[in-house]
């Protein structure tokens, strides 16, 4: 098995480009050039160069291509002590893209850089970590004001702090919340105006974006980690100190640390780019419309053989990709089962091969063929297969080997790719550690081939950005049958947190529009209120999930929904591809709101926008920040049921009903 992530011992002992004194690599527009004192790395979009100095490996330069100066603080090059550098070409994963990968050893210490083409900065491993005492901004008491004061200001000259050149800089930072099973506002933001006589404090979040207001360019900071909340050892980010400007902290987790143009377009390309450079977007692998019957609420009661046929026949009349089989196929039972466990045997939510060493195969009660037979019926379809599987988080999720094995004999023997993964519950650093073992392993021996949804809904586990390369985030269990699936509730989660994700990499569900409307108390806002392709429109920016049985979906919604899929299914390549905008308002059920999608070769895109429900029935949206200068035409609306118009920069848009939306495709001219 090829070993793609390696140590930092083995990029020295291997056969990378070292030199004691001086030297230079480049590869894929990435480059990396040291003397005995400085290292200099970047590509065609950024330039960032560092010193050692007080045993930290300082910033003494960071700037955009064509863009300022962000490090105002001067390093002493006499005071610096030598670097021993080394780099190769590498992979953050096995799916990623090919960059290069510096390692640069000071003393006791090390830090490893990772660049990438067209992503403007670096992602920083570091071998120490920040002992800093946490001093959250809103739980300063005035007689503690002096002390900590005192200590931070300390701490920011022990860290890689950037002294902001620019004088007016606004820090936003974002946190992340997953456990969306008792969680529907995702994403807490706090925006400041930094001034010198604040004093330091620190902040845990899972990103921080400092911006000139003058001149839009920025710093955008990105952990990669399980959300702060959900954190085996809850550790700080961050600190912020008005008088100097940010430091981020070692504190365990790898730090992606950018530097953009162009305000908050600027900014959004450049979270989706690092993202597309630890896992690029593949056409057919990625954005393809998944459907899993556990929606319904019924759990596995109806999972047998005939009623999957009727969901694989119904699933190619609304044009699904692929079929997927929750909690239920396999011979063992879990704590969510309805069906009773098999003879001298319980129900569990993990130990699952202390249990049952045949837990994990097929229940051929229910599926008297296999799976095979299923399988191979999707297939002549034009449909995958896929299913749901639970690590096994006990003794700090020991059985990881196990469990990769596992699905990588399915994935062999049967093409299953698409594996949602659930239950885990990791509580250490060794089950976090383990489990990415796992998904390497399955990544590295299906070459890429294996996709797993990573659930987000419950306990502790990577989170959001945790597992970036594995595939998308299963994020939320939203039900008509309770009443908890409201359209624009959905809508609200994926434009909140497309600020930071790439869409791509959201798993957001569409409900039956037929079912369960008694349980809305005729509400003008639940599903029961909205077209059938509209509610699949409100999910298209992301991975959708037909989360529902598909074979209680009426004729007629069928025949409402499988025009737009298919449409989609024709741009979505395109659409997927561009960098995916946020646009207009927040979704609340009364706004105008969307999201404008810039396609990749800079030749126009797309806008989706929709009309919740208020009274205007026109919108007019400004395209200057997102596409410029560029003269842009519109080649037609390919969904819904609306009008567009472009003068000038704006967009304007007319539909006439509420609950609607327009699709728009754009060219340039």
């Amino acid at each position: 098995m090829k070993k793609i992530i390696i140590t930092a011992v083995a990029l020295f002992a291997a056969g990378a480009v070292r030199a004691a004194t001086s030297g230079e690599f480049s590869a894929a527009d990435c480059r990396a050039s040291w003397d005995a004192k400085t290292l200099t790395v970047g590509n065609g979009l950024f330039s960032r160069a560092y010193a050692v100095q007080g045993h930290v490996l300082r910033t003494v330069s960071f700037k955009a291509t064509g863009g300022g100066e962000w490090q105002k603080a001067s390093v002493d090059l006499a005071k610096c002590v030598a670097l021993e550098v080394a780099a190769e070409k590498a992979k953050w994963s096995p799916v990623g893209v090919e960059g290069v990968r510096v390692q640069v050893k000071f003393g006791e210490r090390s830090a490893e850089l990772w660049l990438f083409p067209n992503m403007p900065g670096v992602i920083v491993k570091r071998s120490w970590t920040d002992t800093v005492r946490s001093v959250h901004d809103l739980e300063r008491g005035w007689e503690s004001l002096q002390e900590d004061n005192s200590a931070l200001r300390k701490a920011f000259g022990e860290t890689d702090g950037i002294q902001f050149r620019p004088m007016h800089v606004k820090a936003t930072d974002l946190t992340c919340l997953d456990q969306t099973d008792i969680r529907d506002n995702l994403v807490d933001a706090n925006e400041r105006l930094l001034m010198n006589y604040d004093w330091p404090f620190t902040i845990a979040a899972s990103s921080l974006d400092c911006r000139d207001v003058l001149t839009g360019d920025g710093l955008v900071f990105v952990r990669l980690a399980p959300m702060p909340t959900c954190r085996p050892a809850r550790v700080d980010d961050f600190i912020l100190n008005g008088n100097k400007g940010v430091a981020p902290l070692a504190n365990g987790y790898p730090l992606v640390e950018l530097v953009y143009r162009g305000g908050e377009a600027g900014r959004q390309r450049a979270v989706i780019a690092f993202q597309r450079a630890i896992r690029p977007y593949r056409p057919g692998r990625d954005g393809v419309l998944l459907s899993n019957t556990w929606g319904a609420g019924n759990r596995d009661s109806r999972i047998n053989q005939a009623f999957l046929l009727k969901e694989i026949e119904a699933g190619a009349k609304i044009g699904v990709d692929v079929i997927q089989i929750d909690d239920g196929w396999q011979h063992g039972r879990t704590a969510n089962s309805q069906k009773k466990a098999n003879a001298g045997k319980k129900k569990v939510w993990s130990g699952y091969w202390d249990e049952d060493p045949d837990f994990w195969k097929e229940d051929l009660e229910r599926f008297p063929d296999g799976l095979a037979f299923l399988v191979g019926r999707a297939k002549e379809k034009g449909m995958r297969f896929g299913l749901w599987f639970g690590p096994d988080s006990s003794n700090e999720a020991a059985n990881w080997q196990r469990d990769a094995d596992c699905l990588l004999d399915y994935h062999r023997r049967l093409g299953i790719d698409y594996f949602k993964m659930d239950s885990m519950r990791l509580l250490s650093q060794t089950a976090m550690q383990r489990n990415r073992m796992m998904f390497d392993r399955m990544l590295e021996l299906s070459d890429g081939a294996m996709v797993f949804d990573l659930d987000c809904t419950a306990q502790v586990r990577p989170g959001f950005l945790g597992l970036l390369d594995i595939g998308p985030l299963f994020l939320e269990n939203r039900y008509t049958k309770r009443p908890i699936y409201w359209p624009h509730h959905t809508l609200k989660n994926l434009w909140d947190l497309s600020h930071l994700i790439d869409p791509v990499r959201l798993r957001m569900e569409f409900n039956n529009p037929d079912t369960n409307h008694e349980n809305y108390s005729g509400s003008p806002l639940c599903h029961g209120k909205y077209r059938p392709d509209v509610l699949f429109a409100t999910v298209m920016a992301a991975s959708p999930l037909a989360w529902m049985e598909l074979s209680d979906v009426s004729e007629a919604s069928v025949a409402a929904l499988a025009p737009l899929v298919a449409r989609w299914k024709t741009e979505r390549a395109r659409w997927h591809g561009g960098v995916m905008h946020p646009v207009a308002n927040r979704p609340d059920g009364v706004a105008w709101t969307g999201f404008v999608s810039e396609a990749a070769d800079g030749a126009g895109g797309y806008v989706l926008l929709f009309r919740e429900l208020n009274g205007n029935a026109h919108y007019t949206l400004d395209l200057s920040p997102i596409f410029g200068t560029k003269p842009l035409t519109v080649e037609g609306v390919i969904g819904g049921r609306g009008e567009a118009v472009l003068e000038g920069a704006s967009l304007k848009v007319a539909v006439p009903e509420k609950l609607d939306f327009v699709w728009v495709k754009l060219g340039s001219l």
